[in-house]
């Protein structure tokens, strides 16, 4: 399609026009505290991330305002740059004709005198080219002109938006604009060279300038062969500074010269630590419009179509025929030395692994074999690696998509007639009763309040889509609703790229996959490689006894290990066709007999291909080799492990990505060899006390707990309240969702972050939404420490505070409470250790329980200093009663009071008897700092 097109040039590339590497642009960080959204808070806040763009040019310099994002700041200064030269921008509204003309002013520019001297790599390449030999002297490469001129190629875009897949067009339409010149420009077959000659005095000038650093280096690079059989090789360029580099690059494919080497764009910055480019040979296109006979023209597009390089295509995104090099080699802005770098094989298969969200998870997390990108996004803090929505935006960047759109949106899920009723007892006569029961209160009751859902869309940049992905499920926070889209969408682009990088299968939510629209498929192009006929399915052998270790390591948990994987193969490998060695070993029989025996007859080779001293991952999120995550969980802290597998074909790919020497890996790849793990298990995390009851509650535990403690504020009609321990205020906040008695609401706590959090969420509320609160204050103090303000409120509420301290603090929060504060209302919940079992084994239901029945449940909350089961909370609660002169009744959220271990979380509500209250005096003791406070509009004081 030839089609017209807006394009508008940005302040910045206006800039970049007039001034080039003369414009220098500095970011900084803009921390503005009024930002915060939070007026009156006590507490310092960096606020939202801002920066702010200083731009020194070479006469003055300009400072932008501050922005959300880097690139905002920068084209504001640049906008103000441009005010202050007097130039304006202005639309280019530009007609294909007027895109032509564009072509046609910037290659007569560009053959100028003025430009020759430019700092440009385009002025690099003319310089060089004055210094090849004979009648090539002089003569640039088209190739090189539509790939390093941005406003060429921009142009070209205009002509066809096809360029973008396709730079041949570019180099066509080049050769079209030329020919436009023939009075000025010398059109030969992709090459371009001036009329008439330069300056002598000029040429000259520029020949004192020529570095003679480089004399004759040979560089590392990477020759791919078309046909697929071939393998990926190690090679080598000799480059020098008195050479034009693409005809040492033509040499080794066995062009002419430079002018028929085809360049691609650069790519694999992030996978191999430099800028590389492809280059291979222009293909044999018609280089007009004109239609061939039609015999012909069939006969060139089978030929080119059979030419296609697979893999090269595949990791620069663009089709390119015939052998290709791999190589990090060319000019750069500010100099006429050739920049290079070394490309290895590693390089190559690095980058093709990087061009999968698999892949990219992989490389960041600096374990290609032994990380995955995980199915399932839990909570951020144990998510390990860059979080999905940033390696979604990596991913669309890498293959030239448009940025995702991402929105959310939410709804009521739930309706006070559900939420009262997730409170009544459930009337069953066993634990696997109650167990079902809860199940299917948990399918088929919404969630709580509002929820959020997202929806993520991926264009191409000329708008086309690509990928819709709308899961249906809610989630309580936004953040998290972002990122399960987002990750629910790089799984979908991971399928394209399975056999490549991923080592086992990885779960799918068939539901979700419901959820995802994708008229475009065809983007992508399957990835060539590692498409064996015989493929190996790995073997393991049972990784240790269930009999010998207790298996403790749950779904939801956060282990730290320390690894090593090899390659080995057995110097007597018979030739029985037996498989290699596969055992597990454990750190008590290592050292046997037997072993050292077998060590020395069979003196294996072993290669070394991947290490981490310490890396996390969370058990049952898909985010570890199956392998790995198997043998881990059946492991205890400080116990050693080994075993062998025979590596699938898929896994060649990736370890030679990760192998130092790829030629030698290679051999031993053909020799069919074992893949040796090795695993030192150092620390566990059990899963968070979220994660657990997410897991077997809907609505969450914590939302119960709130609710439960609503219930009984609306029935009590009390005007004042007090939350001890309030945290981030989640209680506070749902007590603004519904019209309750409160005039006055009292947070305090001890944190700082949670507390500026409370009070940015109240801020918002209060100035919205119409209650009959009338105050609310925060608080930064000790909950055991008495503040006279707080005395004789009407409510107290401590929900899964007092678990936090230790147990004699909790004892010791319980007196004052009651006698100093002296609340006419107070309740306490904690977590019933009793229940932990039952919470644990949700998060692990593919694991074996322990029949022994010998293993105690863990603290939910490794946070937690103490967890009493219901016999012991009973006693705290009572005899805290009996002293101060309470009533106390007991209750719950989560299960049934009626049946085995009781409720998961346990409540007591004490209620206060005496009819005269202690009086204290007002001013005796406030150790308290007020943190925020808000009063209505008309409560106001001046």
């Amino acid at each position: 399609m030839a089609g017209g097109g807006k394009h508008t040039p940005t302040p910045k590339a206006i800039i970049h026009q007039k001034f080039g590497a003369k414009a220098s642009y500095r970011v900084e960080e803009v921390n503005d505290s009024s930002q915060s959204g939070c007026p009156g808070l006590a507490i310092p806040q960096k606020g939202p991330c801002l920066y702010r763009c200083h731009l020194q040019l070479p006469d003055f310099s300009v400072v932008s305002n501050v922005f959300k994002k880097k690139k905002d700041s920068e084209q504001s200064a640049a906008e103000l740059a441009l005010e202050k030269l007097g130039i304006r921008p202005q639309n280019d509204d530009l007609t294909v004709d007027e895109a032509w003309d564009e072509i046609v002013g910037r290659i007569k520019y560009i053959f100028s005198d003025e430009f020759l001297s430019a700092e440009h790599p385009l002025g690099a390449h003319l310089r060089a080219a004055l210094r090849r030999d004979g009648e090539r002297c002089g003569s640039v490469p088209v190739s090189v002109i539509a790939t390093f001129d941005a406003k060429i190629n921009s142009r070209c875009k205009i002509i066809d938006p096809s360029v973008e897949s396709d730079p041949f067009l570019a180099i066509s339409y080049v050769m079209k604009a030329s020919a436009k010149l023939s009075d000025y420009i010398v059109v030969s077959q992709h090459a371009l060279r001036r009329k008439n000659a330069y300056p002598s005095e000029i040429v000259e000038a520029l020949a004192t300038h020529v570095s003679d650093s480089l004399h004759r280096r040979e560089v590392a690079a990477v020759y791919i062969p078309c046909i697929d059989e071939e393998v990926v090789e190690l090679d080598t360029l000799y480059i020098s500074s008195d050479r034009h580099y693409l005809d040492s690059i033509a040499e080794r494919l066995g062009l002419k010269d430079g002018s028929q080497v085809m360049i691609s764009r650069t790519f694999g910055k992030a996978s191999c630590g430099s800028e590389c480019r492809l280059y291979s040979d222009i293909p044999k296109k018609s280089s007009d419009n004109s239609s061939e006979a039609s015999g012909s023209s069939n006969e060139d597009s089978s030929q080119i179509k059979k030419s296609r390089n697979a893999r090269a295509s595949y990791i620069c995104g663009q089709d390119i025929h015939g052998d290709a090099i791999l190589a990090s080699v060319g000019y750069r802005w500010k100099s006429d030395d050739l920049n290079y770098d070394d490309v290895t094989v590693n390089s190559f298969y690095r980058i093709c692994c990087g061009m999968s969200p698999n892949g990219i998870y992989k490389i960041s997390r600096q374990a290609l074999i032994a990380a995955q990108l995980p199915f399932s996004f839990t909570t951020k803090s144990n998510w390990r690696g860059p979080l999905p929505r940033e390696i979604l935006c990596l991913f669309c960047h890498q293959h030239r998509l448009a940025e995702p759109i991402i929105s959310s949106s939410t709804a009521p899920v739930k309706s006070l007639s559900d939420i009262f009723r997730s409170h009544k007892k459930l009337k069953v006569s066993g634990v696997d009763d109650a167990n079902e029961n809860l199940s299917r209160e948990k399918e088929d009751t919404p969630g709580l309040g509002h929820g959020f859902r997202c929806e993520v869309k991926i264009f191409t940049k000329s708008q086309d889509l690509v990928l819709e992905c709308s899961p249906r499920k809610f989630y309580e926070k936004e953040n998290d609703a972002i990122q399960n889209a987002s990750l629910r969408a790089l799984l979908w682009f991971s399928k394209f790229f399975a056999d490549l990088d991923v080592d086992g299968e990885q779960p799918c939510d068939t539901d979700d996959d419901q959820d995802i629209k994708s008229p475009s498929p065809n983007v992508f192009a399957a990835p060539p490689i590692s498409q064996n006929e015989h493929s190996s399915e790995s073997k393991t052998t049972n990784v240790l006894s269930a009999e010998k270790h207790v298996q403790s390591i749950t779904n939801g948990s956060v282990v730290s290990i320390c690894y090593s994987l090899s390659l080995a193969v057995d110097s007597e490998d018979s030739s029985d066709g037996e498989s290699p060695r596969e055992d597990i070993e454990s750190n008590e029989d290592m050292e046997s007999e037997g072993d050292a025996e077998y060590s020395a007859n069979c003196e294996p080779s072993i290669d070394l291909i991947e290490s981490n001293e310490e890396i996390e991952f969370e058990v049952g999120t898909g985010s570890m080799n199956p392998h790995i995550e198997s043998a881990v969980t059946q492991m205890t802290v400080g116990e050693y492990s080994s075993f062998s597998i025979t590596p699938p074909d898929a896994a060649e790919a990736l370890i030679l990505a990760v192998a130092s020497d790829t030629v030698r890996i290679r051999s031993l790849l053909s020799e069919r060899p074992s893949l040796n793990y090795s695993i030192l298990l150092l620390g566990v995390k059990g899963p968070s006390e979220e994660r657990m009851e997410a897991a077997y509650f809907k609505p969450p535990l914590s939302k119960q707990r709130v609710e439960y403690a609503l219930k009984h504020i609306r029935e009590s009609s009390a005007s004042t309240l007090v939350d001890f321990g309030c945290g981030s205020g989640s209680l506070l906040d749902s007590l603004l969702d519904y019209p309750t008695s409160l005039q006055t609401i009292i947070g305090v706590d001890i944190s700082p972050k949670g507390l500026a959090r409370a009070a940015k969420m109240l801020h918002i509320k209060l100035n919205k939404e119409a209650c009959n609160v009338k105050s609310a204050t925060l608080y930064d103090g000790s909950i055991l420490e008495f503040d006279s303000r707080l005395h004789d409120v009407d409510i107290g509420t401590c929900l899964e505070v007092i678990e936090h301290m230790e147990e004699d603090q909790a004892c010791e929060f319980g007196e004052k409470v009651l006698s100093l504060f002296h609340p006419k209302l107070l309740i306490v919940s904690t977590p019933n250790y009793e229940f932990n079992t039952i919470l644990q084994r949700s998060t692990s239901e593919t694991q074996e329980e322990d029949k022994s029945g010998s293993q105690l449940p863990k603290f939910r909350n490794h946070d937690h200093k103490f967890e009493w089961t219901r016999e012991q909370f009973n006693n705290w609660a009572s005899n805290l009663a009996k002293r101060h002169n309470y009533g106390v009744e007991f209750s719950g959220v989560g299960g049934s009071g009626e049946v085995e271990p009781g409720f998961a979380s346990q409540i007591a509500v004490f209620r206060r008897e005496a009819s005269s209250v202690e009086n204290v005096a007002e001013s005796s003791m406030q150790p308290y700092k007020v943190i925020w406070e808000w009063k209505k509009d008309g409560d106001k004081k001046d």
